[in-house]
């Protein structure tokens, strides 16, 4: 008979953005580990591994990303067991219980956005799949959206360009979002920035307010699919979606006219969801 594969030790529960990443310990390869199966459930009982219907994923690697969780933070208990090649299961891990982090979409008051944080592109300008077509709209490499004006399906198209496209004339394009203040705030705000997809070549995304940088993001790797798909949320998508939020200091921002500047220093595109300014509640 097959020996059993020892308990799965060391399992950690990292909090994310509207996710939590699992890891745990390799247990080698005596006996041979096919697979671990992570079982997981809502709040802070422990999942009976017995019942399949807790089983979130399989993976050969001993770390996994509890992705798609609700804009306003879980509770979620996970358990994780190795099975061999030989089909053997071993016993469950000591369980971990782990919040994920809330949105600001969630947590915050919205000033300005541009499109519905949905998981698609579709109600953005040449969406989902005409992104040839955004060098001869926008010759300059700049867009040029005013909240309260323009329209995400007239004024922001569905992806921004950057140097690794060849047929965006490997530009660095500038996305100008002006947004208008009734007074100077007097708390930071946060803003949301959620791609349905980026490229295989990644980037860096570079934030100013009012001529004031904020900081440069560096973009995961993505699907290169997002400039001919627009939907992220149909089940076994090859999307990569990316959900990016930060500060907003309250000292670079002003009473009136504000100007948010994007650029995509470098790497090749990013694919629009929604982008929001918002105030702390």
């Amino acid at each position: 008979m097959s020996p059993r594969p020892a308990v799965v030790t060391g399992l950690a529960a990292e909090p994310a953005l509207v996710a939590i990443s699992l890891s745990w310990d390799s247990l080698g390869f005596d006996p041979l580990i096919d697979h671990y199966r992570v079982y997981g459930l809502a709040g802070e009982t422990a999942p009976d591994t017995a019942d399949e219907s807790a089983l979130l994923a399989k993976t050969v690697y001993p770390r996994f990303r509890h992705t798609g969780l609700d804009v306003a933070g879980e509770t979620w208990t996970y358990a994780v067991l190795a099975v061999t090649d030989a089909g053997e299961r071993g016993e469950a891990s000591s369980p971990v219980t782990a919040d994920s982090e809330p949105s600001v979409t969630a947590t915050g008051t919205p000033v300005a956005t541009i499109g519905d944080f949905d998981g698609r592109t579709l109600e953005h300008l040449l969406a989902p799949a005409s992104y040839a077509q955004i060098p001869e709209r926008f010759p300059d490499a700049l867009i040029e959206y005013t909240d309260g004006t323009d329209a995400p399906g007239e004024a922001w198209p569905y992806l921004l360009p950057g140097p690794g496209d060849a047929w965006a004339g490997s530009t660095a394009y500038r996305a100008r979002w002006t947004v208008t203040l009734e007074g100077a705030p007097s708390e930071d705000h946060d803003l949301a920035l959620w791609l349905v997809d980026t490229t295989r070549l990644g980037g860096l995304l570079r934030i100013a307010a009012n001529g004031e940088h904020i900081t440069a993001l560096e973009l995961p790797i993505g699907a290169t699919r997002g400039s001919r798909e627009g939907d992220a949320t149909v089940p076994g998508t090859p999307l990569r979606r990316a959900l990016l939020e930060l500060p907003v200091p309250a000292a670079v921002l002003q009473a009136g006219q504000n100007v948010i500047e994007l650029e995509l220093a470098e790497g090749g595109w990013v694919a629009w969801d929604a982008l929001g300014l918002f105030a702390r509640a």
